[in-house]
C-alpha cells in the first residue's frame, strides 16, 4: 500500500470521483481535523498570445519564460497584447472535516465556480472554484498510524501524523475535504 501525508493527498483521492455526486445525508457530528494553505505569484511581460489554444508566454523579472494558460472564463482574451505586463496571484487551500454518527460516511462531490471580473476596459478579476469531496473511513491502524479512506472511486492508505487526529477516526466515519482556488489576475497596458 502506499502512504501520503494526511492532506493535499485526501483531496487529490477523493478528486478522482467529482461526478457530480452529492452525499445523502447529513452527519451528526462535524470536527475540522486539517488544513492548510499555499499563495504563489507570478508576473511578467507578455510575449506570446495565442487566442486558440488560450495560452500566453510570459518573460518573468528574472528572464525566465512561463506558459500561462487563460481561463475559459477570461472574456477579454482579445484585450491582451504583446507587451503589457500580467500579475496573476493563485491561492490554494484545503481543509479536511471528519463527520461522526448516524448519516456520516456518504460519497460524493460538490462543486462550483464563481467569476468576478473587474469593471473596465483591462482583462482582469478574480476566479474561485469550491470543490467538497466526500468520503468514509475504512480501517484504523493505530500502531502504524494509517488511515484507510475509500472516496468514490478510489480507495487511499494515508500516514496521520497527529495522534490525536488518529484518536478520533475510527470505520465508518465519514472524511470531508472542501478545496478552494483562488486566481486573481490583472493585465497592465503597456
Amino acid at each position: 500500500m502506499q502512504k501520503q501525508p494526511l492532506s493535499l493527498a485526501l483531496a487529490a483521492c477523493l478528486a478522482a470521483g467529482v461526478a457530480g455526486l452529492a452525499p445523502a445525508a447529513l452527519a451528526d457530528t462535524t470536527i475540522p481535523i486539517a488544513g492548510g494553505a499555499t499563495v504563489t505569484e507570478i508576473t511578467g511581460t507578455i510575449e506570446v498570445v495565442n487566442k486558440e489554444t488560450r495560452q500566453m508566454t510570459i518573460r518573468t523579472p528574472d528572464g525566465h519564460f512561463e506558459v500561462v494558460d487563460i481561463p475559459k472564463e477570461v472574456k477579454r482574451i482579445d484585450g491582451i497584447k504583446i507587451g503589457d505586463k500580467l500579475t496573476a496571484t493563485t491561492t490554494e487551500a484545503v481543509l479536511v472535516d471528519l463527520e461522526t454518527g448516524r448519516d456520516a460516511g456518504s460519497m460524493g462531490a460538490i462543486g462550483d465556480t464563481k467569476v468576478e471580473p473587474d469593471p473596465g476596459s483591462k482583462p482582469a478579476g478574480t476566479i474561485t472554484e469550491r470543490l467538497k469531496l466526500y468520503g468514509k473511513v475504512e480501517a484504523v491502524d493505530q500502531a502504524n498510524r494509517l488511515v484507510t479512506i475509500r472516496g468514490p472511486e478510489k480507495t487511499v492508505t494515508l500516514t496521520v501524523k497527529d495522534q490525536a487526529i488518529l484518536d478520533k477516526l475510527k470505520p465508518g466515519d465519514g472524511v470531508i475535504a472542501t478545496y478552494v482556488r483562488s486566481i486573481t489576475g490583472k493585465i497592465t497596458f503597456q
